[in-house]
Parts: C-alpha cells; structure tokens; sequence
C-alpha cells in the first residue's frame, strides 16, 4: 500500500480513498481532533510533576518542554487513552530516578497555583533526575512506537529499573487509583486542577481537598469549523457523532457551540462512568454505530489508541476507516507505520478528502 497527496495536508493510502468516500457516518474523537488540548492536559501534568516533587520530595524543578515529548509519545503508543495514566507512568519514572526515597508525607497540601505555575517553562527540564527520567521514558518507548503499548508494560519496565521495586509498588499507593476522583491522591489533584472549584461542586457536589481556582479546562479551543461540521453533515448520511474519553460536563463547556450539529443519542463520552468502554475497546465505537444505523463508518482521531480501536471494530464486523490527525511529533511516523488510511494535518482539512472534485 501507498499514500498519495491528495491535497495540501491530506494524504490517504490510494487503495482505500474510494472507500473513505463512501462512508454513511463520522463519528469523531474529542481531544486534539475537535477541541484543542495541548494548553490544558500537559500542564496538568506538568503542575503535578512540580508538586509530587515538591510536597513528597522536598525537590524543586523546573518541568519543560521534554516533558511535552514524554506525555506525546505515551500518547501514541495506545494504551493511554486516558491522560491520567500518562501522568502516573511519569511521576513512578522520576520516583525510580530519585532512587525510591521514602516520602516526606502521605498525603499532599492545599497548593497555590501561581508558586508552581513559576516551575513550568519552555526550556529543559531541571533537576537532573526529572529530566533523566523523561529521557529514559522517550529512549525506553519510542522504539515500540506502532506496537500495542499499555501502561502495565511500561510499569513493568519501571519495575525492572528500579533499585526497590517494592518501594515503587508503595510509591503507587501515593499516586492510587486514577478512577474515580476521590479515590487517589492524584486524579483527584489531576480532576481540580483542570475542572475548578465550579467543575468540582458540579459534577461532585463537594469542596475541592486541594485547590480551589478556576479550571485549566479553560485553556481550551474549539478547532473544527462551523461549515465543516454543516459541510460533514450533509456528506455522511447516516450523520455525526463524537465518541470521546472526556466527561460529559467539561466536553459540553467546550462543545456547546457545535453540539447541535451531532447525532445527540450517539453522543458518548465515557468519562464519568463508563470506563469499560475506554478506547481502544470498540464496545463505545459499536455503540455509536447501532444509534447511527451505520455500517460503515469514519472515525476521526489523533491518538494510538484510536488506530487500535478502529483495527478491534473492524475485528466485530464494522467497515470503519480511520482519518487519523497529526498533533505531535510522533503522530506522523506513528500513523505511516501503522497504515492510517488517511492522514491529515487537522480536522478542518476532512472536505478535502472526502468531497470529489
């Protein structure tokens, strides 16, 4: 198979564009496909980096750009649908790094987010064990780049590493469960910090535990157009839909604007209380197809784990094509090694591919 240009930015594997052209349903990816994540989810994580070090560790750092590289290539790598994984993996790598020194605490303080917002930059990042550890993890994993890669393989590699597996096993007591919020240390810090005080009293009914500030979730954009969305649907006749690992209440605050273009009954966001049908399990993708009364069907994403979703959908019988979108530096060499049957630089780009001249 080969790829040809089929416009600027667009390029699909010649055997499959007819196919792409005929598709009766889109069903689209939330994060880094309609809505802008990069200012939201990787500093998130940078912020609980600087704040694990600093309250368990005693450590200041700096947390820079080589950090965005770890968490983008985790992204690709499939397992990692949800970024709170991609968060734990990091903080056990710099733990293993440090040499798994006993905390300073149990738990973590309230947090005033001006102070460590001062430790995120766009330089390298400092002290030497953190950015030791992004290295090892972008070395120790861009090599299975196009593989099936799950956090569970990468903490086993961590486990191999380290000079106390046992105290690495303890450490995870202090990052915890990343489901639901409440449940560890870390997704709760993880789900205040982007959600707000406003995000955390509506969709938890209590006061945050350790902020209480507006949410990074208002970091984020809305990246597809108007009349793209209303070019897409009078294209698919079976119509839109979005399939996302977001939760309902902050994917609207960011959707509100273009929802009413989507299939409303194949709206699903599997966030809250859903996580059995976290990507790449294609039960979500079914989903959506049975409400659509779709057969063959688009599925528009950005990430590893939608490429293995759309293999394991076509494994239970549905015609589903992916038009994967470049949004990091792995993105492309992942999506051409693994066949993508189409690639495009961003969302808005889909008339070109679609639509016959």
């Amino acid at each position: 198979m080969r790829y040809i240009i089929v416009d600027g930015g667009v390029l699909a594997l010649e055997e499959k564009l007819n196919s792409l052209r005929e598709v009766d349903a889109i069903i689209f990816d939330c994060d880094g496909t309609i809505v802008d994540v990069s200012l939201s989810f990787p500093l998130v994580g940078k912020l609980i980096t600087a704040i694990y070090l600093d309250q368990l560790f005693g450590i200041d750092c700096v947390v820079g750009s080589d950090y965005d590289e770890a968490f983008q290539l985790l992204k690709m790598l499939g397992g990692f649908n949800n970024v709170r994984n991609i968060v734990s993996v990091i903080l056990q790598a710099v733990f293993v790094e440090l040499g798994c020194p006993d905390p300073l605490r149990e738990d973590l303080e309230p947090i005033e987010l001006h102070h460590y917002m001062g430790q995120i930059s766009h330089g390298w990042s400092s002290s030497k064990p953190l950015g030791n550890a992004l290295r090892w993890l972008i070395s120790s994993t861009a090599k299975h780049l196009g593989e099936y890669v799950t956090p569970e393989d990468v903490e086993a590699l961590l486990e191999r590493r380290a000079c106390s597996p046992q105290k690495l096993r303890e450490f995870r007591k202090l990052i915890g469960p990343i489901f639901p919020y409440g449940s560890g240390v870390m997704t709760t810090l993880f789900s205040e910090l982007y959600l707000g005080y406003e995000g955390i009293k509506r969709k938890h009914g209590v006061d945050p535990r350790y902020y209480d500030g507006p949410g990074i979730l208002y970091n984020e954009r809305l990246m597809v157009e108007l009349e793209v969305l209303e070019a897409l649907k009078r294209f698919a006749p079976n119509g839109l839909a979005i399939l996302s690992g977001k939760g309902r209440w902050e994917a609207e605050k960011i959707l509100s604007p273009v929802l009413h273009h989507f299939n409303s009954d194949a709206i699903l966001f599997t966030g809250d209380n859903r996580r059995e049908m976290d990507k790449p399990n294609p039960a979500g993708l079914l989903e959506c197809c049975r409400k659509l009364g779709a057969k063959r069907v688009l599925y528009v994403g950005d990430g590893g784990e939608d490429y293995f979703l759309v293999l394991k959908a076509r494994e239970r019988g549905v015609e589903a094509h992916l038009a994967a979108v470049l949004t990091n530096k792995y993105s492309y060499a992942f999506f051409t090694r693994c066949l993508a049957d189409a690639i495009i630089e961003n969302t808005n780009f889909l008339p070109k591919l679609l639509f016959k001249d």
